[in-house]
């Protein structure tokens, strides 16, 4: 059952309700690269901010966590004030119910609302992290793995995640129980993947406190140009050049594939842009072992 709120997550993300789904999203992507703790050397006020905004998002980006939430702000509005320390009888049960009423502030404020303070020795989750990966062509057309080297927050080892030591506070991190360290990680990469293609990574996000759980590591996949092939689907494009007389007579040439060399046959009388499709040497089809095709395009030396 949801607890009760008197946040108010339009204002909170700086949008209305009449953003779309979309603008949502993108406006979160924008406050969240602001104030995520990693960029901020750790500021707890940082840290608290991205915590609203990513509790504002996950119901605001929900269709029935926000249908339900803004029932709950219409019913609030329609709830008379009542006097300071008097129960809210009125108040329906679970739901995004609580204080009616509110600030009149306008909503170019996020944040203007800070959050009610928690129970600093509950267990609480660690963050999800994002980064862009550069991924090789030959890689990311026949999969493979790569070293990923980021940094996140992990468990303070002077004080095993006590944030004490004896009666004092750790010195290494400061009572706050976690450390930024820097990792690298093994990163396996599916045959075929797509460029832009997110890879979610389980449990290698930042740790969490008080036992609390790790967060998970999202790596979005971002192809690099290769010298000499380009990838199109499936597909894989070779230019070759080639002698004239070769292009005039025909015979065989030892051509470059994604992962090793093959021979083909040009046939006589090959002209300027005139393709040769060499089945199978192309990249990995759906993550499996059907590959697509290598496509040589032949250029021709002049004379």
């Amino acid at each position: 059952m949801a607890q009760p709120t008197t946040l108010n997550y339009y204002k909170i993300l700086g949008i209305t309700q009449k953003t779309s789904k979309a603008d949502i999203k993108k406006r979160y992507r924008e406050l969240a690269k602001k104030y995520h703790p990693d960029t901020n050397a750790g500021s707890k006020k940082a840290e608290d901010k991205f915590k609203l905004i990513s509790e504002a998002y996950e119901t605001l980006s929900n269709a029935k966590k926000r249908k339900e939430y803004d029932r709950q702000r219409a019913y609030q509005k329609k709830t008379p004030r009542r006097p300071k320390g008097q129960p809210n009888w009125n108040a329906p049960p679970g739901g995004f119910g609580g204080e009616p009423g509110g600030s009149k502030q306008g909503f170019e404020e996020p944040f203007a609302q800070e959050p009610e303070p928690i129970d600093p020795d509950m267990p609480t989750s660690g963050f999800d992290l994002q980064f862009m990966v550069d991924v090789p062509l030959p890689v990311a057309a026949l999969g493979g793995t790569i070293h990923y080297s980021y940094e996140k927050y992990m468990q303070c080892e002077e004080c095993e995640g006590t944030g004490t030591q004896g009666s004092d506070e750790c010195a290494e991190c400061q009572g706050k129980q976690l450390v930024v360290r820097s990792v690298t990680l093994d990163v396996k990469i599916p045959p075929g993947v797509a460029d832009q293609y997110t890879l979610a990574i389980i449990k290698e996000g930042g740790a969490g406190r008080n036992g609390g759980p790790p967060g998970d590591l999202f790596l979005k996949v971002c192809i690099q140009p290769h010298p000499k092939f380009k990838r199109i689907k499936n597909d894989i494009i070779h230019e070759v050049t080639i002698p004239s007389k070769l292009a005039e007579e025909g015979g065989s040439l030892e051509v470059e594939t994604l992962n090793a060399t093959t021979t083909i046959q040009v046939e006589e009388e090959t002209l300027i842009g005139e393709e040769l499709r060499v089945p199978g040497e192309g990249a990995a089809i759906n993550w499996g072992k059907k590959r697509g095709d290598l496509i040589i395009k032949f250029n021709i030396e002049e004379n």
